[in-house]
């Protein structure tokens, strides 16, 4: 492997023992039991590119990189440094701005808003494009029922859907299918005009949706709350907010779904300091709920984690989790 960083041809050769032997090191974090096990590798003469494919793909390899996230995320997570201390005029002034940017982009990128694919900007949207954004959603909500009876919970057709964030409904219509009732809340009146058209198109009749004004001032109940790659586009007391909120209206013994990033590099927080940044531009943001937080909601209102997982729905500029857990009752 000493040759991978020259020219194709030199990466095309064919790979030796020394080669085998830096990919137990590099893909499995160990060396190779013994000179006759490294040759076997090479008995049907594999390319230094093939050997490689052959192990980053292997069971052990997957293995090996779940170990050494899980080590990296134990000394890399930090929850200091994000304030949540909000008065009544911060609130204010910071729902202001978010309704500003997602207003925005519900006028201007309402696909590309939700998924940022360069095939969902508005100047490239085509037919096929939107069918496959939405094909994305069934996906997400097998994603939900996976996760569910994985954990000996069998999804119940009469439940009824709350989703925080539903844009343009890419997730509706599968809610939709799947359970009794589903409400999508949003606080863009242009993703959730998009909406309605998309689910009044697929003859959805069991949906409703509504602005995260008139869902936040009502009280009504639900039997899911569901949310992914939203919460984190608020400030933390925001989301703080939002999660204390959606929590408190869950029905008794009723499930919670929700997605957040609870640690990014370098991030800090504080309300304050935020708001007197002159000339923000309203672009979405990201930002973090650290865990202690996430759990202090759940106790609160009396549910029990059952699934706590790191997503990678954020990429590498720090850690989300995808929470799942019961109410009591």
């Amino acid at each position: 492997m000493k040759d991978l960083d020259g020219d194709q041809a030199s990466q095309d050769r064919q790979a030796t023992v020394f080669d085998v032997e830096a990919c137990y090191r590099t893909f499995l974090g160990r060396d190779c039991e013994t000179p006759e096990t490294a040759k076997a590798h090479l008995a049907d003469a594999p390319s230094v590119w093939a050997l490689v494919d052959r192990f980053r793909a292997s069971a052990e390899a997957r293995r090996y990189r779940i170990h050494a996230a899980a080590q990296d995320i134990c000394q890399d997570q930090d929850g200091r440094g994000v304030d949540l201390t909000l008065d009544e005029a911060q609130a204010q002034a910071l729902s202001a701005q978010v309704e500003a940017v997602w207003s925005r982009y519900g006028r201007e990128e309402a696909f590309f808003s939700v998924l940022t694919n360069p095939r969902y900007l508005s100047s490239a949207l085509r037919d096929e494009h939107i069918e496959e954004f939405y094909a994305t959603g069934a996906t997400e909500v097998e994603r939900f029922i996976e996760a569910c009876r994985r954990n000996g919970v069998e999804p119940h057709p009469a439940w009824s859907v709350l989703e925080l964030g539903c844009g343009v409904a890419r997730m509706g219509e599968a809610f939709a299918q799947r359970f009794s009732t589903y409400a999508g809340v949003d606080i863009s009146a242009g993703h959730l005009a998009l909406a309605r058209d998309r689910l009044r198109d697929r003859g959805v009749r069991n949906a409703t949706l509504r602005l995260l004004p008139d869902f936040l001032a009502a009280d009504d109940g639900y039997d899911v709350f569901f949310s992914v790659i939203v919460l984190q586009h608020n400030p933390p007391p925001i989301i703080h907010k939002l999660l204390d909120i959606s929590l408190r209206r869950l029905n008794p013994g009723g499930y919670a779904s929700f997605q957040v990033p609870c640690f990014l590099y370098g991030y800090q927080f504080e309300t304050s300091r935020y708001l007197a940044e002159a000339d923000r531009p309203e672009i979405m943001e990201m930002h973090a709920l650290p865990q202690r937080h996430v759990f202090d909601l759940l106790a609160r209102h009396g549910l029990h984690p059952i699934e706590v997982v790191p997503d990678g729905r954020i990429g590498s500029i720090g850690v989300s989790y995808s929470f799942l857990a019961r109410k009591a009752g």
